[in-house]
């Protein structure tokens, strides 16, 4: 992050959102991480400095021309196994202690550039699935000691036992025995919390998860030093602070991060996206970058904009995730996926996992889906998830207003139309569109008006233009001006002497 701070500060941001210490180890330029120049921050630091010469940058490009495609990238890996060089970190380690001091000198190298540069941050503290995400691996004291491995393995055994027994109390006692054992052992934390929780003592759970945690040597989680050096760094460089760590916490059943709010072991889903924008928008509306405020914090309650197909595009592709390394390694059985909410939107995205890869396309695809069944409502969700992600495009527009014409809701297909107008030079078929809705609601002199806008348009086809002609005299006709319809009839006979409805309508007004 710290190498393309500059390039960010070249394009004069008001503000800067910082959340960073997650990928510390296994991400690029980590201390345990495939891609790597190295654990010393300095000499990462000035790796990434030669890189923006272009001499560096050739050979570089040669090297990874040259590289079998297998090997930049595995079949079916996923990034995690892709990045990571593997290994365990052990809890405030050597190698832990390093990566510590990198995150801090980075991160201060980074709120210093910032500040020199005019430009404000504000930092938000890490948040982790404590709750519902067993650690990823463990080290015990008994690897290296048969015996001590033996009464682990014998007192594990006897807790899970009285857990099947939901015999918590007594279940509890042998966890707190197996940690004062084995204290550096993850799961032994982990189970213990899960047992606290059972026995509805949130508070102490909460602690033992945090250890469990803090003490997974498969470091994909931040640990909560990660967080003192960040709210340290930040307050003494006078950044802002966002406590979002905090803030998943209060919306947490029991005050403990689970499944609720994160899809995986880190990542939030909707809403846990949603809580992390209200974290930043509390803390940008302390500042004096906003004169006005809203009342509240602006942010609604619920994510804006996001379907069940979105839900399932991204949770997808947590399924397969969570089939690799390090969660498990074995095959993805795409059957037993269970869709999270309409069950139609697992199949579309799917396919656009799998096939097209065109999330327009797949919103489309589900729009049209919701159509057939007749739930139209639905479908201009779809729409307008669109339009929410290309608010300068027409056509999710016109499709909610097809939608809404659909239901016969004439007045929000107007809208939606005129709001299209503003969005293209090319007019004509939105005109049309236009003209026959207020129809519908018998605006004809807005109809009339808007339908001659469309057949002067040069994107209508003489078919198109001929039909919006046909429309215009039927508007004329009903709002009794004969004498204008009898003009436009007449001009579509002249062009198609046989076009059976001119035909029909000049029979039954202007030939008895």
């Amino acid at each position: 992050m710290l190498d393309f701070i500059p390039e960010v500060l070249e394009q004069k941001p008001d503000l800067i959102l910082l959340y960073m210490g997650h990928n510390e180890f296994y991400g690029a330029y980590g201390s345990a991480s495939a891609v790597t120049a190295g654990r010393s921050g300095a000499l990462i630091r000035f790796y990434l400095g030669l890189q923006r010469l272009r001499l560096v940058q050739m050979v570089r490009a040669a090297v990874i021309a040259a590289t079998p495609a297998g090997q930049q990238d595995p079949e079916n890996s996923t990034l995690m196994e892709q990045i990571a060089a593997g290994g365990s970190i052990a809890f405030r380690s050597a190698q832990y202690k390093l990566t510590l001091e990198n995150y801090r000198r980075n991160l201060e190298l980074i709120l210093r550039k910032c500040r020199r540069a005019g430009v404000p941050v504000i930092a938000g503290t890490l948040v982790s699935n404590l709750k519902d995400q067993p650690p990823l691996g463990s080290i015990s004291r008994g690897e290296s000691d048969p015996a001590l491995s033996h009464k682990i393995g014998e007192l594990a055994a006897g807790c899970d036992g009285l857990l099947e027994q939901e015999e918590f109390t007594q279940a509890l006692v042998v966890a707190r025995e197996l940690i004062a054992l084995d204290s550096l052992n993850a799961n032994h934390w982990y189970r213990a919390g899960r047992i606290q929780l059972a026995l509805g003592d949130s508070l102490a759970a909460l602690e033992s998860l945090t250890e469990a945690k803090d003490r997974d040597p498969v470091r994909f989680r931040a640990s909560e030093d990660f967080n003192h050096i960040l709210t340290a760094v930040a307050r003494a460089d006078g950044a802002g602070l966002a406590d979002i760590r905090q803030l998943f916490a209060l919306a947490s059943p029991g005050g403990i991060p689970g499944a609720e709010l994160i899809c995986d072991h880190l990542h939030p889903n909707p809403g846990g996206y949603l809580l992390m924008a209200r974290g930043f928008a509390r803390e940008i509306g302390k500042s004096s970058l906003v004169q006005t405020r809203p009342a509240g914090d602006g942010i609604p309650e619920n994510p804006v904009a996001v379907t069940d197909l979105d839900w399932d595009i991204g949770l997808l592709r947590v399924y397969k995730l969570k089939h690799r390394w390090p969660f498990a390694d074995r095959k993805v059985d795409w059957s037993l996926y269970k869709p999270h909410g309409e069950t139609a939107a697992a199949g579309v995205a799917l396919d656009y996992l799998f096939n097209h890869h065109n999330w327009v396309q797949a919103h489309y695809a589900m729009a049209d889906t919701l159509s057939r069944r007749g739930e139209h409502e639905k479908a201009r969700g779809e729409y307008q998830a669109v339009l929410a992600c290309y608010p300068e495009q027409p056509q999710p527009l016109i499709k909610m207003a097809q939608s809404y014409e659909a239901d016969a809701e004439w007045g929000e297909a107007e809208q939606a139309l005129q709001s299209a107008l503003q969005l293209t030079e090319k007019k004509g078929m939105i005109y049309y569109r236009l003209a026959l809705v207020q129809s519908r609601q018998k605006k004809l002199a807005a109809a009339i008006q808007n339908i001659q806008h469309a057949i002067i348009s040069p994107e209508l086809s003489p078919e198109q233009r001929t039909a919006a002609k046909y429309d215009l005299a039927l508007f004329f006709i009903a709002v009794k001006r004969m004498e204008y319809a009898g003009e436009v009839l007449a001009d579509i006979l002249g062009e198609y002497p046989g076009y059976g409805p001119a035909l029909d309508l000049k029979r039954k007004y202007f030939d008895n």
